[in-house]
């Protein structure tokens, strides 16, 4: 553990919150919070997925749903719980990285998973506004819209200024409000599965849609588009790492928890897509917010403001985690002194990182002018490619470089198979990489060279004023790789 000081750099001194509170006493994320937490930051329900019923049909939507769960939802989720139980701080798959690849690398990691967070969180106010308008079958004028995305954030804002453990609890609760109605519709709309028609509300039902694929001629086929949305659906696992500094008792939640939220993500999506197949198979007709109109349609407007809730509420959820797990990596790199200290400086009271939330929320709100999603899903899945990569090379890489870490839980195989496990996730992430856009291609390089004059920055800082990279005593110090192997 590396010596600290316990002044708050830039906004320290006798007068000020002291930094150096026992990690342990605060660790207050339990498993089904972790689990909730691990749902929005991979799923946050069976919304997005309507994409995949457009371009390519129910049948490659469930068997895609499956071979991604086991290609790379399976290993990302066991590579994840091996380096979080060994590097058990705020900061997860940078800190890793760090151990591995040296500072520039965990510091690239960082920003461009700060970047990322961030335009994919843009997304969630406009969604939710969208779903609520849906929900109450009403329009927008231009000032209630942005009225109701204020508060929206302003809300969330709220939420994660009051500490992690009630972020935890606050998801898990729009978890099970989430899934819910789901669930009913799924049971009543799966009964007719045999008869054609579901019991007691008389649903038509046709269970003959679920082998419909693209020979069937409906238009069908944007295979490069179906992939990447079946990525983006089921990725970012990695990402709860990001918070392992709050979780109680690493070791013996952490795992259980991933191998739980496995299998509710790919229930969680094959399960209702079956049921909403069944009752619509005008599959051209499927797009972002498809789900409330076929309810409204099949079982009326109680049922479908209903559902439409349920999509606020996953907006809601996922615009939490996002926000609380991308200013957990910028506490944990505060934390760590890889970025000024002032980033690790949390609310007495709530222990929530203020300055980090206060940054993570900014971002987003600029960026949601941006408003084209097409584009901003193709950059997101781009450099969540490249930040994947980075994860599958640093567990490899300390398999070599430091076999001796005590490993808490361990991927049972050796490095040779290990590099076999993850070659399906390094080819998809490849596969991205190679049909990006010449348009994605350069906000991405834009972004990795504004990534690189930001950690100059930090790095002549560092220099200048070394006693604002002083990091936090009470934290278990990673110590950067001697050698940057790219």
């Amino acid at each position: 553990m590396a010596a600290k000081n316990e002044k708050t750099p830039l906004m320290g001194g006798e007068d000020k919150p002291s930094m150096s509170l026992s990690h342990k006493e605060h660790r207050t994320v339990g498993a089904l919070s972790l689990v909730a937490i691990m749902y929005f930051t991979v799923s946050g329900g069976i919304e997005g997925t309507e994409t995949m019923i457009q371009t390519g049909g129910p049948l490659p939507t469930f068997i895609g749903i499956v071979l991604m769960g086991l290609a790379l939802a399976v290993p990302t989720a066991m590579m994840t719980a091996e380096l979080s139980t060994a590097f058990p701080e705020n900061g997860g798959f940078v800190l890793w990285s760090r151990a591995a690849f040296g500072d520039a690398a965990a510091g690239m990691m960082g920003l461009l998973q700060f970047m990322l967070t961030a335009v994919d969180s843009a997304l969630y106010p406009a969604l939710f506004a969208a779903y609520l308008a849906q929900a109450l079958k009403t329009e927008w004028s231009y000032l209630t819209l942005w009225t109701v995305q204020g508060l929206f954030i302003l809300s969330i804002t709220g939420l994660n200024l009051a500490g992690v453990a009630n972020v935890g609890h606050g998801s898990l609760l729009m978890m099970s409000f989430l899934l819910v109605p789901f669930v009913l519709i799924t049971v009543i709309a799966l009964t007719g599965s045999f008869t054609g028609e579901a019991w007691v509300t008389g649903w038509a039902f046709n269970a003959g849609n679920w082998g419909d694929s693209l020979d069937d001629s409906k238009g069908l086929g944007d295979w490069s588009k179906f992939i990447v949305v079946l990525m983006w659906n089921m990725g970012f696992w990695e990402r709860s790492s990001l918070i392992t500094g709050e979780v109680k008792d690493v070791p013996t939640v952490f795992p259980p928890a991933l191998a739980a939220t496995v299998m509710i993500v790919v229930l969680g999506y094959v399960v209702p897509l079956m049921a909403f197949v069944g009752l619509d198979n005008d599959y051209a007709a499927y797009d972002n917010g498809y789900f409330i109109q076929i309810v409204y349609r099949v079982a009326g407007p109680i049922w479908g403001a209903w559902i439409g809730a349920s999509q606020c509420v996953s907006a809601a959820g996922l615009f939490t985690n996002n926000l609380s797990t991308n200013a957990f990596m910028l506490c944990g790199m505060g934390e760590q002194g890889m970025v000024p200290t002032v980033f690790a400086y949390r609310l007495v009271d709530t222990r929530a990182p203020v300055v980090s939330i206060g940054l993570t929320v900014i971002v987003p709100v600029v960026l949601m002018f941006v408003g084209d999603f097409e584009m901003v899903l193709g950059v997101d899945m781009l450099i969540y490619s490249v930040c994947l990569l980075m994860a599958i090379s640093s567990l490899i890489v300390l398999r070599v470089t430091d076999p001796e870490l005590p490993r808490p839980f361990f991927i049972p195989v050796n490095t040779f198979w290990l590099c076999c496990i993850f070659t399906p996730s390094v080819l998809l992430c490849l596969y991205v990489i190679a049909t990006s856009t010449t348009m994605q291609l350069l906000i991405a390089a834009v972004l990795f060279a504004a990534g690189a004059l930001v950690l100059y920055g930090v790095s002549d800082a560092r220099k200048a004023h070394p006693e604002w990279f002083e990091g936090v005593e009470e934290v278990s110090y990673v110590r950067p790789a001697d050698t940057l192997f790219f």
